[in-house]
């Protein structure tokens, strides 16, 4: 090799390509959380090309041959382009899923590694020799697979940095052995040039010098890998605030379900008291009609009677909400339906709402937590009666699916809009105001889960036949031996 290096510009070199890789995997983590999944992917690759073609030149600029280098523009815009591109399909390899596996991290390492060869090759063929150069081949298979260790190794630690369980610190090594892949390519691979003796290089018009390129593409990878970071550790501040709000959202939850709990147990305690006189006002109605009394009072008695025994079937259901069994039981689901739909009777009256029933009467019982599946029964008529303000008809039918058995739940409200449907199940997500915690769903599909079944739903808000569908898939036997996605 001709001439000699200056240490400080490979310094410099080496900080370039080490920051760009720290900014273009900073974009990566964004990505796994962002919905703007494919512009963190695109920045994460320009930064990430750009870096690997500003180190070049400086990389260049670092060697100091016995006369001036001069460079093709047409073949160094090519050069940026190549890793540009391979750096792009890299990231969007490395992002992909919450999991990569190790085939997507080879195949990012590959295009990492290859963009890196590309660059350096396409870059030195856009240096015109008066005299033909040789390459050493046991230099060219280093600096490749060099380039393809290295980068196989950041992709890694890029993957250690995104798992709970790891910090920052997976994150600033990934970007050193990054740079460490573009600057061992690189050097490696003008180990490999070998120059004859006054060798010198060629002047063409329009080429530019070693010089300007090293300064533009310092500008450029500092620029592109400022304004990045600066717009990163903004989103990144965005989503710290959505999650102070969530912890806020939860704690206010958590107060709301301790009222509720302590609501429950008065309920409860109150439904069994009240129990106790029931009885006797019973009794004495009874021993009222055994005794001679007009025909009128006999029928009053009989209405009462009719009332108390309405009043003793509610109070013996709120117990039912209240009191459930740990443990999975083979339970009834037209008993759970029924219980829900006797409780909430009255107020679906007063809303003028119709209820429609259809099952089998030898509709098999399901093994779950019966307090569990009362409550997300509960829940769906609910939203149903709320979607239905000025009337309207819920129905409800069960059948059996193979080892599972369907409840579905329909209204005839004005549907879900296109927006409201993909935040359905969040947590904390409502449509009911101030009136409404965001939890009913998400805690029903979770509960659902638990028991190895699901929750999905269908909706219309095109007149006349607009409304909503929700259905359950409850496995009847035991949760572990089935899979409800396969009927699904």
């Amino acid at each position: 090799m001709l001439g000699y290096y200056d240490w400080w510009t490979i310094s410099l070199s080496y900080a370039i390509a080490a920051l760009s890789g720290f900014a273009a995997f900073e974009s990566v983590r964004h990505a796994r959380s962002s919905q703007r999944t494919t512009l963190w992917i695109l920045a994460s690759g320009l930064v990430l090309g750009l870096g690997i073609w500003s180190m070049h030149f400086v990389g260049m600029l670092a060697w100091v041959p016995p006369f001036p280098l001069y460079y093709s523009v047409s073949r160094t815009l090519v050069s940026m382009v190549a890793s540009i591109i391979a750096s792009i399909v890299a990231m969007s390899l490395a992002i992909g899923p919450k999991r990569p596996s190790k085939i997507r991290l080879a195949l990012g390492s590959i295009f990492v590694a290859t963009g890196i060869c590309c660059m350096h090759y396409i870059g030195m063929s856009a240096v015109r020799f008066s005299l033909p150069e040789m390459w050493m081949t046991s230099w060219l298979i280093a600096s490749c697979v060099i380039a393809l260790a290295a980068s196989l190794t950041a992709l890694l630690l890029l993957h250690w940095s995104s798992r709970a369980d790891f910090d920052m610190r997976h994150q600033v090594a990934g970007a050193l052995v990054i740079g460490l892949a573009i600057c061992g390519m690189h050097y490696s691979g003008m180990q490999a040039m070998m120059l004859e003796p006054g060798t010198v290089s060629l002047y063409f018009p329009g080429d530019a010098s070693g010089a300007t390129l090293a300064r533009i593409g310092v500008g450029n990878a500092l620029i592109f890998t400022f304004l990045l970071l600066v717009v990163s550790y903004q989103d990144r501040l965005r989503l710290l605030n959505l999650a102070h709000d969530a912890q806020i959202n939860a704690q206010e939850a958590t107060r709301v379900a301790g009222q509720l709990s302590a609501a429950g147990r008065i309920a409860a305690s109150v439904a069994h008291e009240v129990n106790n006189p029931l009885e006797a006002v019973t009794n004495l109605i009874y021993l009222a009609e055994l005794s001679e009394i007009s025909p009128d009072a006999a029928s009053y008695l009989q209405q009462a009677q009719a009332e108390l025994r309405r009043v003793a079937e509610i109070t013996t259901h709120t117990l039912k909400f209240y009191r459930q069994p740990q443990a999975a039981a083979p339970a009834s689901l037209p008993e759970l339906v029924e219980s829900v739909l006797v409780l909430f009777g009255k107020e679906l009256q007063r809303r003028r709402i119709t209820v429609g029933k259809r099952w089998s009467p030898e509709l098999p019982d399901v093994e779950c937590r019966a307090g569990e599946i009362r409550q997300v029964i509960a829940n769906l008529v609910e939203n149903a009666m709320d979607v239905m303000p000025r009337g309207g008809m819920l129905a409800v039918s069960m059948e059996t699916k193979g080892e599972f058995v369907e409840v579905i739940v329909t209204d005839t409200g004005d549907g879900i809009p296109g927006e409201v449907r993909e935040k359905l199940f969040e947590p904390f997500f409502t449509t009911k105001g101030v009136g409404g915690t965001g939890l009913g769903l998400s805690i029903s599909a979770e509960i659902l889960e638990r028991h190895g079944g699901i929750l999905k739903f269908d909706t219309r808000t095109e007149a006349p036949n607009q409304g909503t569908t929700f259905r359950i898939l409850l496995p009847i036997r035991a949760a572990e031996r089935l899979n409800p996605n396969a009927i699904a």
